[in-house]
């Protein structure tokens, strides 16, 4: 039968106290139902890119040890339905989600009752869900959103294939899209507004008769921040969209209203550790002089200025929802340990990278100096397992622009490489090692690289109530992921993320305000 619904623990009451009984709930149980008329409960998810229209070299990311039938759309779908259902949550956040296949790819949570509003444009883009049940879009002020128009058709893009860093990078600032089950034209700029790679859904809480509770307005931001080296622009993102939630209210809001707004900020942030955006969603503010620290997917963090003058918020101030729990959150990403292994300080490849590849080039050509158009057919047919797709096949033909020639040399062989690895692409490399030469670089025993990556912040006027663990501790299969003997995704996950999730409560009303 379907998992008990634990109990779950008082409300965060400060910091700097111990974990409440039932604080921390297990990851393969479901959220909490609502145990007060203003309490609900939220989940977030990097779902990784769905393969059913994109995303074709999903399976690069995979252990070798995983049969290929388990990496399709169909079965990574079965476990995110799955994952999804049993985590009942009233909200769900999602990111990586592909625009023309979105109401297909998730169309078990419209039958499980379910709303959506999805990001405009980029190949990668989040979604927010609400039960309908227990939702409704509504304006800053609490006033139902208008119903949507018919269905646009779907805006598609003609980026190039694959993430361009560990974070999956993709995507821009654009409108909000409609759905067939999502209403969002009618209602830009009043329920559903967007920035730059952030999705803000405004909501309002429904009784039991479909009316609404009389709580104010729940703003739920859903990030996919930019990866890689970009710690300047997602302090922007996540700026401009508080800024965005403080202008609605201001504007709908009488004078004197209470300046705690209920918001949500969540998803994908691509960055760890003290980051500028924890410390202005955290203190309010970053000064000129903050300096990120605690990452070391990052470089130079103790000399790169992020801003010239203060960035501040006036959303309210926020609380990582797993401050309280021993140890926090834990890692929400589980790879193979390959960027040292592969790429220098300075960004260049290793020695190490660069004495497979020339290992991996003399397994494709008969004379040991060039490979051939045939013998590069070959090459990329057998990494990405057809003709005329992928980054590599791309770079190939502009090598060969660039030789005159039809034939690539090594040095051309390992610049198609090297540029993989610029853009992040170590998952790929690896993948392709295997093939070609029967190993990668990557260390067999050695420890996985692990990253927290995934957050969920609520300001003020939001309590916590419990929170859901990201991965269970002690569970055999955990306990191989962590000792590096499988790694996200494989035949039980189907993303390369694990969700972050909690139980959460509307704070009462201070006096006088709204």
């Amino acid at each position: 039968g379907a998992p008990l619904r634990p109990p779950i623990g008082s409300p965060i009451a400060g910091k700097g106290e111990s974990e409440p009984p039932g604080m921390l709930l297990p990851a393969s149980a479901p959220l909490p139902q609502p145990t007060t008329a203003s309490s609900f409960s939220l989940i977030s998810l990097n779902v990784l890119l769905p393969n059913s229209h994109d995303g074709w070299w999903i399976y690069k990311y995979y252990p070798p040890s995983v049969a290929a039938a388990e990496t399709t759309w169909s079965a990574r779908s079965r476990l995110l339905e799955e994952l999804l259902l049993i985590a009942d949550a009233d909200i769900i956040c999602l990111q990586e989600c592909c625009a023309a296949s979105f109401e297909s790819d998730f169309s078990f949570l419209q039958r499980a009752g379910y709303a959506a509003s999805l990001l405009g444009k980029g190949r990668m883009r989040p979604a927010t869900l609400w039960k309908t049940s227990r939702f409704a879009l509504c304006d800053a002020a609490g006033a139902p959103a208008p119903p949507p128009p018919e269905t646009p058709p779907h805006e598609t893009t003609t980026d190039a294939e694959g993430p361009a860093a560990a974070g999956h990078d993709g995507g821009g600032a654009a409108d909000a899209e409609e759905c067939e089950w999502a209403a969002l034209p009618a209602t830009r700029g009043v329920a559903v507004t967007q920035g730059d790679r952030t999705l803000i859904t405004t909501l309002h809480l429904l009784g039991e008769d479909g009316s609404p509770r009389g709580t104010p307005p729940l703003f739920v931001v859903n990030c996919h921040l930019t990866a890689g080296q970009e710690a300047r622009r997602r302090l922007s993102q996540v700026h401009d969209a508080l800024d965005r939630v403080r202008k609605q209210r201001a504007k709908a809001l009488p004078k004197g209203h209470d300046p705690r707004a209920p918001c949500v900020v969540c998803g994908d942030f691509n960055s760890q550790g003290s980051t500028a955006v924890r410390e202005l969603l955290l203190r309010g503010e970053v000064l000129p002089s903050f300096r990120e620290s605690g990452d070391p997917t990052e470089r130079d963090q103790a000399g790169t200025a992020l801003t010239s003058k203060p960035k501040r918020q006036g959303v309210g101030a926020f609380t990582d929802v797993y401050e309280r729990v021993e140890g926090g959150c834990g890692p929400t990403l589980v790879a193979p340990t390959l960027q040292p292994l592969m790429q220098r300080e300075d960004g260049g490849v290793t020695d190490l990278l660069r004495a497979a590849l020339a290992e991996a080039f003399l397994t494709l050509s008969a004379d040991g100096e060039t490979l051939s158009l045939e013998e590069q057919r070959r090459w990329l047919v057998a990494v990405n397992k057809e003709e005329g797709r992928g980054s590599e096949w791309r770079a190939a033909a502009a090598a060969r622009e660039v030789r005159g020639s039809d034939s690539l040399d090594l040095h051309a062989f390992v610049g198609v490489y090297e540029a993989e690895v610029a853009q992040g692409k170590f998952w790929g490399v690896e993948h392709d090692l295997r093939v070609l030469r029967g190993e990668g670089v990557a260390q067999h025993g050695a420890p996985p690289f692990t990253a927290t990556f995934d957050y969920l912040y609520c300001s003020d006027a939001i309590e916590v109530l419990g929170v859901r663990a990201p991965l269970d501790r002690g569970e055999p299969r955990a306990e191989a992921l962590l000792k590096g003997e499988s790694w996200l995704p494989n035949e039980w996950h189907a993303s390369d993320h694990l969700p972050v999730g909690a139980a959460l409560a509307f704070a009462p009303k201070r006096s006088g305000s709204e």
